[in-house]
């Protein structure tokens, strides 16, 4: 089957899923045409000759997401596809798709009904389309996302959502499975060392400076920085980054769905820092706390993280009894594919 792929490029989650599920579906004989947007995204892609397109970006200021200049900036994807769509109608039909698939990617929602053609929506994002919202939670920033969703996926013939809980509501259209673990995270071999392994998307000077104040080693990637301050060494995401993150005794970081499932594969407590505003972070943050496998706060102090710490051997007994099925995600996407492949040839054999 010939399938369009459109990736979002807001963080890079969905980009190292979407390397595992290329080359799994190139080894079922599938041809792949990637719809991505962004530098980072188009770069890290580039071994698969993306399409560059345009896509949703989130802007942040000092209170954590800004709805108003988010909707502001993303109308610059109007003139861009205005200007383009010409092109990109010629190849898509010069690949002649027979499924489109959506990782949180607008542009191949649309297309897909455009051509005619199923649409698969893989995306913990999903989930929040089939959940009433949590107790406690911004009802506001709730519905948001829920709306959000529901733009990037209308129209789905399957829901692939990716998912920490435990899932019993899965149907025939909404397949609810544990998310993908990359297999170079898969081939760790990880151990409890002595520092602490952050993550950031954006500088924190409060949880730095708390971090400064403590009697604990550091290892920080954030924003490509480099050097050692005191207890904190900066570090580029690149060589050490999986060596750090496999022998570190903890993880302090933003609550992205893709690092909570790595340290839940790899079995290491996690403090959450989720970014204000956007509620999959604070939704994400939640199961932590939930499910008894970490903690998070978006009041951050320096009493907050040494708590957690001295309880990591709690988090780690629980951890180490929390499953989670690696390659569940793309034996379900490839079981679907055969499902509509079948169902074409169905229907051609009666015609």
């Amino acid at each position: 089957m010939n399938i369009v792929y459109g990736v979002s490029g807001e963080g890079l989650g969905h980009v190292f899923e979407a390397k595992e599920i290329i080359v799994r579906l190139r080894k079922e004989g599938h041809a792949v045409k990637v719809l991505t947007y962004g530098d980072r995204a188009v770069a890290s892609l580039s071994e698969f000759d993306p399409t560059r397109i345009e896509g949703i970006q989130l802007y942040f200021n000092d209170r954590g997401m800004s709805l108003p200049q988010t909707v502001l900036k993303n109308l610059r994807c109007i003139p861009f596809y205005l200007r383009h769509w010409g092109r990109l109608r010629r190849e898509l039909l010069e690949f002649e798709p027979d499924v489109f698939l959506t990782a949180y990617e607008p542009f191949t929602m649309v297309a897909s009904h455009l051509f005619g053609r199923p649409l698969i929506s893989m995306d913990n994002q999903n989930e929040l389309l089939h959940i009433a919202p949590p107790e406690g939670t911004n009802l506001f920033n709730f519905l948001l996302a829920r709306a959000a969703t529901a733009l990037c996926t209308q129209g789905a013939m399957f829901y692939v959502v990716k998912s920490f809980a435990t899932r019993t509501r899965s149907t025939s259209r909404v397949r609810f499975v544990s998310p993908i673990i990359q297999q170079e995270i898969r081939r760790l071999k990880p151990s409890k060392g002595r520092h602490i392994f952050a993550y950031l998307t954006k500088p924190n000077p409060q949880l730095e400076g708390i971090m400064h104040s403590m009697d604990e080693q550091f290892i920080v990637y954030c924003n490509n920085r480099e050097g050692e301050e005191g207890n904190i060494s900066y570090r580029r995401q690149g060589g050490t980054y999986l060596s750090d993150l496999a022998h570190c005794k903890a993880i302090i970081a933003t609550t992205g769905f893709s690092l909570i499932a790595d340290s839940i594969f790899l079995k290491k407590p996690y403090f959450g820092v989720p970014l204000l505003g956007q509620f999959e972070q604070t939704h994400n943050a939640r199961f932590l706390a939930l499910s008894g496998l970490g903690e998070y706060s978006e009041h951050l102090t320096r009493e907050g993280i040494e708590g957690f710490l001295s309880r990591l051997t709690v988090y780690e007994r629980r951890l180490a009894g929390h499953r989670l099925d690696p390659s569940e995600q793309e034996e379900t996407l490839v079981s679907l594919l055969h499902e509509i492949e079948r169902g074409s040839s169905c229907q051609l054999a009666a015609i």
